[in-house]
C-alpha cells in the first residue's frame, strides 16, 4: 500500500461513525510484520485510528500467518458463504490486480456485507508489474473498477496521486539495487518481462492509485 493510498483511506474512516464500520473485514490483510513495520504508514494510518474508535478489525488472507485472523480463499464459494453477515464493513486494497477474474471476486465481497453496507476498495491505477504470485496489469479507472461492483453504488471515487518509485527507496541508491534485484528475481520466477524492463521509468512517473468507497445496495 502506498503512503497517500493509506491516508486517503484514514481520512475517509475517520469520516465514518464506528457504529457503520463495526466489526470491518481487512481483505488481503499480508502480515501484522507487513502492517506495523514493512509499511508502517498502514497502521499508522488506518489501523491504528480504528483501534483507538474501538472498531473490531479482522484481518484476512490466503496464507496463515502472526496477525492474520482468518485464513482462506475468496474463491471458496463455502469460505465466503460462511463470512456473509458477520461484517458491517469491508477493506479491499491491492487484491484485484491479482485475480484472473476481478469482476467475479468483487461479487464475492459485495455478498459478505450486508445491504447499506460499507466496502473501500483500492487498485493500482498507474503502477509497475508487481507479481504476488501474479499481475493481470488491471489498471482501472474509478469508472471502471465501479462498474464490477454491480451491487453497490459508488459514493466517493478518486484517482490518488501517490509518488515515484525514487520517493519508495527513500531517495538512496542502494535501496533502488535492491530493489532492482527483486524484479530480477521475479522475472525469473515468474517468467515476466515487463515489470523488470519498465522498472527505471518508474524511479520518476507518478504512481496513481484508484480508491473508491462504496455502499452496497438494499437488495441482496
Amino acid at each position: 500500500m502506498l503512503k497517500a493510498e493509506a491516508q486517503w483511506i484514514g481520512q475517509i474512516l475517520r469520516e465514518i461513525d464506528a457504529k457503520q464500520l463495526s466489526p470491518l473485514l481487512n481483505v488481503g490483510s499480508a502480515t501484522a510484520d507487513f502492517r506495523e513495520n514493512v509499511q508502517p504508514w498502514i497502521d499508522s494510518e488506518i489501523f491504528a485510528p480504528l483501534r483507538e474508535r474501538g472498531v473490531t478489525v479482522h484481518h484476512l488472507d490466503i496464507r496463515k500467518d502472526v496477525g492474520v485472523d482468518l485464513c482462506g480463499d475468496l474463491t471458496d464459494d463455502a469460505f465466503v458463504a460462511g463470512l456473509a453477515g458477520m461484517y458491517r464493513s469491508l477493506l479491499c486494497c491491492n487484491l484485484l490486480e491479482h485475480v484472473p477474474d476481478p469482476a467475479a471476486i468483487a461479487g464475492k465481497l459485495e455478498s459478505v456485507v450486508p445491504p447499506g453496507g460499507l466496502l473501500i476498495v483500492t487498485v493500482p491505477n498507474r503502477f509497475p508489474w508487481h507479481p504476488d504470485p501474479i499481475d493481470t496489469l488491471y489498471r482501472p479507472t474509478p469508472a471502471e473498477l465501479a462498474g464490477i461492483f454491480q451491487r453497490c453504488r459508488m459514493i466517493r471515487g478518486e484517482v490518488i496521486k501517490c509518488g515515484t518509485g525514487w520517493d519508495y527507496v527513500e531517495h538512496n541508491p542502494l535501496r533502488m539495487l535492491s530493489k532492482v534485484w527483486h524484479r530480477v528475481a521475479a522475472r525469473r520466477e515468474y517468467g515476466g518481462m515487463k515489470g523488470t524492463t519498465s522498472f527505471f521509468p518508474w524511479l520518476f512517473r507518478q504512481f496513481r492509485q484508484a480508491c473508491l468507497l462504496f455502499e452496497k445496495k438494499g437488495t441482496n
